[in-house]
């Protein structure tokens, strides 16, 4: 049941992100929309059957989600914060 239910969050994601890539024309935002619904489809996935590679898969998202959300925040164009001593000129 909860296999199920986790293809249908995810399927919902990607018809949300869709729908904000569409309103908004921001990639990232819809990016982070697709990763919030992936990261509750993982997890239903891995409360159905726990398992390394599941809980693996599941950290990875986070992961990625944190980053994407970071640069969301931040409004960087940058992955990563610049170099410490790096100057503009």
């Amino acid at each position: 049941m909860t296999d199920a239910a986790g293809a249908v969050v995810g399927a919902m994601g990607i018809v949300a992100a869709a729908a904000t890539l569409a309103n908004g024309r921001r990639p990232l935002a819809a990016l982070a929309v697709l990763l919030d619904f992936l990261t509750a489809a993982g997890l239903l996935h891995l409360a159905a059957d726990p398992s390394y590679l599941r809980a693996l898969s599941a950290g990875i998202v986070l992961v990625i989600r944190h980053l994407v959300t970071w640069t969301l925040q931040t409004g960087s164009r940058d992955l990563l914060p610049p170099a410490l001593g790096r100057r503009k000129g």
